[in-house]
């Protein structure tokens, strides 16, 4: 018994111990977003929220500074958030900084919404990337599809709709005292050590998932920043940047083919086309409109290999065209000009490729201009008498000839064939 006695003693310190050990402090994960809202950025949110999934941290920091952006990429972080395992805080800092726009809507959708002293958000009113206003009825269109995204947001976790929505009428933007005096935000904060310790305890209502309380009184953290690779992608990945630069890589390899040796045009080429195809790693083109540039290429390159008076350069250049139309599906708060900027790109591109095809082809059909083949037909004069051996000077160089008939010194006579090393001559009348 003695024995039994002294393991259950053993066991209750041990479970004593145990009990009474610190538990290890919460984590976050701080992603730092402070660019305009486009492809590149919402690849970024995803991935460093799936990070924080994997890893097990407690909770994600969204550092906000923006001023907005595409409203495609937009809706792509919203969703991303949404769907996050773990609770998701939207924090507008340093002070200066702002949630503008497209910021507006990701501070929405966040699990809480917070915002540092000397910071603004709001201002979400949909307008074109150029900022200039929409057409009248894609304006309705694309406010009530906005309004619907924001309400979507903000009303599962009770805050109010009427001056969320009046960031879209009225292009309203709040300090962060004004956003806190209409619950639109739950925390203003210093920092990140005075958020972390207002975060602690409160309960998070989550879009489709359970309440979650928050523990994040002394918590460690680590930040994920956009590389500068990223940012260098950013600025490449509008669809309408891309499109030029495959058009144009496009040009430049073709040139290059027909061509070759004329280097410039391979090297540019090719460096358009890689920058193209990097900014197509984010961004979702249409397979029909890669399908139709590379169809239009083909088309060329088929109109110097075949007689087709024209058909397949004009096949070309229609397929190119329609493939600059087709490569990335329409944005309504794209700059109303960069579609029909990649069109006009296409359509001078298919110019160019039309006419090195068409010079190409004239090329071809040239008579032959090098070779035994030039001497034929040229009139010279004998440098020396001429019968069964003489001399006479063609395109710069002494040529032995010979003739049918004698052929005297400096009379004019014609080339009617060529023997190896030497000329056939007859006299010229």
């Amino acid at each position: 018994m003695t024995k039994w006695n002294n393991q259950l003693v053993i066991l209750a310190l041990a479970l004593t111990l145990f009990a009474t050990s610190p538990a290890p402090p919460p984590r976050a994960l701080v992603i730092d977003l402070d660019t305009e809202i486009h492809a590149v950025s919402a690849d970024f949110v995803a991935k460093s929220i799936r990070e924080a999934e994997a890893t097990k941290v407690s909770f994600v920091v969204i550092r906000i500074d923006t001023a907005g952006g595409r409203l495609g990429s937009t809706r792509e972080i919203t969703r991303t958030i949404l769907s996050s395992k773990v609770p998701v805080v939207g924090y507008v800092t340093p002070p200066g900084a702002r949630a503008a726009s497209a910021g507006f809507f990701i501070l929405m959708a966040c699990d809480v919404a917070a915002m540092a002293p000397g910071t603004n958000a709001g201002a979400a009113s949909p307008v074109g990337a150029d900022g200039k206003d929409l057409e009248k009825t894609i304006d309705k269109k694309t406010r009530e599809d906005t309004a619907a995204l924001l309400r979507s947001v903000v009303e599962p976790r009770g805050r109010p709709t009427e001056p969320a929505m009046k960031a879209i009428t009225d292009a309203t933007s709040y300090s962060e005292t004004e956003a806190g005096e209409k619950k639109l935000i739950e925390i203003v904060a210093r920092d990140l050590p005075e958020l972390f310790q207002k975060l602690d305890g409160r309960t998070v209502k989550r879009v489709g998932k359970d309440d979650v309380v928050l523990r994040s009184a002394g918590a460690t953290f680590t930040v994920k920043a956009m590389t500068g690779l990223d940012r260098a992608l950013g600025i490449i990945a509008s669809p309408g940047l891309a499109g030029i630069l495959f058009l144009l890589g496009l040009a430049g390899l073709y040139a290059e083919l027909q061509n070759p040796g004329a280097t410039l045009p391979g090297i540019l080429g090719g460096i358009c086309m890689l920058l193209a195809l990097f900014a197509m790693s984010v961004l979702p083109p249409s397979y029909a409109g890669i399908g139709l540039l590379l169809l239009g290429l083909l088309f060329f390159f088929l109109e110097v290999k075949l007689a087709s008076h024209g058909f397949f350069a004009i096949g070309g250049g229609i397929a190119t065209v329609l493939g600059a139309l087709l490569l990335f599906p329409k944005d309504e708060l794209a700059p109303r000009g960069e579609v029909w900027f990649v069109a006009g790109t296409g359509a001078l591109v298919a110019l160019v490729l039309a006419a090195l095809s068409l010079k190409a082809l004239s090329v071809l059909h040239q008579p032959v201009r090098t070779g035994a083949e030039l001497l034929l037909g040229q009139v010279t004069v004998a440098r020396t008498p001429i019968h069964t051996s003489g001399r006479v000077f063609l395109d710069g160089a002494l040529y032995s000839a010979r003739s049918a008939v004698p052929v005297a010194e400096g009379q004019l006579v014609e080339v009617v064939s060529v023997d190896g090393l030497s000329v056939i001559v007859r006299p010229k009348t």
